[in-house]
């Protein structure tokens, strides 16, 4: 029989055909070689690899250009997110401007309008997810000006602050009333950017309704909190523009983060605002709770007050609100309130017993035996500084499954060495087997080759039998013109040291310096017997690498033998396709700001 016959007969069932896509799809790179190896699955395959269109901008031109060659893929989009790759990450980090080329925003513009052509007939344009800096905004508005039908299904909007360019007035030399002309005009600017973005706000929203979509979910904002004497000094977002906000997408916004200037006052923000779904907040600001005398924590507890939906709650800000709230489907909770009366804090945990993921080491440090059952019960993430936190909580029946362990260099408080004999788990054997995922942010080490012989006792599957995430951060200073060792070298050893880890599935690994330049790495290396995928660096610092693990086979005359524990094989590059979350409503859900999603399994939702 032959074998052209048996693929005609595989695509008979559409159902089969859609299952297998959209399972390599997962890591995108498999569409690719299908396609290019058989005809028969060709137009399938380019389908489904279509349906998810991502546009970082720097590729912009790139992008364009193929699907100037390929247009009729356009008519598969389902999702689309455009990015400012540039300000993603750290300033100091990124090697790409934060403004976008004119020639970049224009093949964007031309992409939008392929896309809208290519769905002319459709009933239902894209969603559409955008993240951009505050440079970006006018481009935004004139990029969608032409094709205004694919406003209706804009449902996630991020912008980062871009510091304002250095005022090229001679400070030392110019006049003063020069020097007030330039600020004035970068003000000036900055809010006529606001302006523009309140009035697309508003289209999207109105276009939204009157094609029955959902409308805005996300809206993100990441403010600049660098304090510069020769930029903007008023930086702060115009309050006009958070009232319209409100306005515009009171009914529809669920997920909303703001990590404000230094500038913008959250007194000043939060009386502005209601949402009445609103299941998501994070709230970075440096002033609430010092108003007046009064008054403090009014206006954060009277917002509070107005969103009792939410699910995932995080607030950093200079003295916290009282928490007298009750949220019923609280699911997530960091807060700064060390200032907080014990007796309060401990309330407020009562009253929340569902929280799953808290950032609230003081409250488990220093509550009581007596309510230990009653601080958070069915906790299973906890971010903490001390490992005494996790510890304690151990000791109390807690069994995290989710362990995150931050800003911390051993030998202090965590000795790799001794890890599987000394460490809290060892004493208790259950709370050892609940943990699926463990990471640790260890930025006071600089050489994490010390520890790598202790990897197969500290992480070995005899310990901790059901680890399948692990996360490894560590800052190396490598000398100025001292180039940096292969893959081969820098975590080969530290791979073949967890042999031991039977469990894991997912590695992630950073020593915050450069991404490795080959596609493929560490060939014909021993991993890991589950070990499917590799991260190396993290973001927001770094723009991380995904790499998947893909079996070698040695020919026989190879002289390398079979490992007695692990697996032989090699590391392939891949898109961060694969481990991008898209909700039904087509939110590209990723890291906005630090520590939000690192993650790539759920290791705190409950499994049916």
């Amino acid at each position: 029989m032959s074998a052209m016959p048996a693929v005609h007969r595989f695509l008979a069932y559409p159902e089969l055909v859609e299952h297998m896509l959209s399972y390599l799809s997962r890591e995108r790179v498999d569409l690719l070689s299908l396609s290019a190896v058989s005809k028969a699955f060709r137009v399938y395959a380019l389908r489904v690899w279509a349906r998810y269109l991502d546009i970082p901008t720097s590729a912009a031109v790139e992008k364009l250009q193929f699907y100037k060659a390929n247009p009729q893929l356009l008519s598969q989009v389902r999702f689309l997110r455009i990015r400012n790759d540039a300000v993603e990450l750290e300033p100091e980090q990124s090697s790409l401007s934060p403004s976008i080329p004119v020639h970049n925003w224009a093949a964007i513009t031309s992409i939008l309008t392929l896309v809208d052509k290519a769905q002319v007939s459709t009933r239902k344009a894209p969603a559409i997810d955008l993240t951009l800096g505050t440079t970006d905004i006018r481009s935004l508005v004139n990029a969608f000006h032409s094709c205004s039908r694919l406003k209706q299904n804009i449902v996630a909007l991020r912008i980062i602050a871009v510091l304002a360019p250095k005022i090229t007035t001679d400070m030392d030399t110019a006049d003063c009333e020069d020097v007030q002309t330039a600020t004035a005009d970068q003000r000036e600017e900055w809010i006529g950017d606001w302006a523009a973005l309140t009035q697309f706000i508003f289209d999207v929203q109105g276009s939204a309704r009157e094609h029955a979509n959902s409308g805005l979910i996300n809206f993100h904002y990441h403010g600049d909190d660098l304090e510069d004497g020769f930029r903007i000094p008023e930086r702060n977002v115009p309050e006009t523009f958070w009232a319209d906000l409100s306005g515009a997408a009171a009914l529809t916004l669920r997920d909303l983060s703001i990590q404000s200037h230094f500038e913008d006052y959250g007194e000043a923000i939060l009386p502005l605002l209601t949402f009445s779904h609103l299941e998501k907040l994070y709230f970075n600001s440096y002033d609430v709770g010092y108003s007046t005398q009064n008054q403090e924590f009014k206006f954060i507890d009277e917002f509070l007050d107005r969103h009792p939906h939410l699910q995932k709650l995080v607030i950093y800000s200079g003295d916290p609100p009282s928490f007298c709230q009750t949220f019923p489907h609280l699911v997530c909770f960091g807060v700064q309130d060390q200032y907080r009366s014990l007796e309060e804090r401990i309330d407020f945990a009562r009253r929340h017993p569902n929280i799953l993921a808290t950032e609230d080491e003081e409250l488990i440090l220093r509550g009581t035996d007596a309510v230990a059952s009653e601080i958070y019960p069915n906790l299973r993430q906890l971010t903490a500084y001390k490992t005494e936190a996790f510890e304690k909580c151990a000791e109390r029946g807690g069994r995290l499954s989710h362990i995150r362990l931050r800003n911390h260099g051993p030998p202090k408080g965590l000795d790799l060495h001794s890890f599987s004999s000394t460490m809290w788990l060892t004493r208790f054997p259950e709370a050892a087997k609940a943990v699926t995922c463990l990471e640790l942010g260890l930025v006071r080490v600089e050489d994490m080759d010390r520890f790598q012989a202790s990897f197969s006792s500290a992480f070995t599957s005899d310990f901790l039998p059901n680890l399948t995430e692990l996360a490894l951060i560590w800052s190396k200073k490598t000398p100025f013109g001292v180039s940096e060792p292969s893959a081969e070298e820098k975590i080969g050893p530290l791979l073949a040291g967890l042999v031991t880890a039977r469990s894991l599935r997912i590695l992630h690994l950073s020593d915050r310096t450069k991404p490795f330049p080959k596609k493929e790495i560490l060939v014909d290396c021993v991993f890991p017997q589950s070990l499917e995928y590799l991260v190396w660096l993290e973001a927001p610092v770094q723009k991380s690498q995904y790499f998947r693990f893909l079996d070698t086979q040695p020919d026989s005359s190879s002289s390398k033998l079979a490992p007695a524990l692990g697996k032989r094989g090699k590391l392939q590059r891949i898109s961060a396709m694969f481990r991008t979350k898209i909700t039904p409503e087509g939110v590209w859900e990723r890291p906005f700001h630090n520590e939000r999603m690192v993650t790539i399994l759920d290791h705190i939702t409950p499994q049916c």
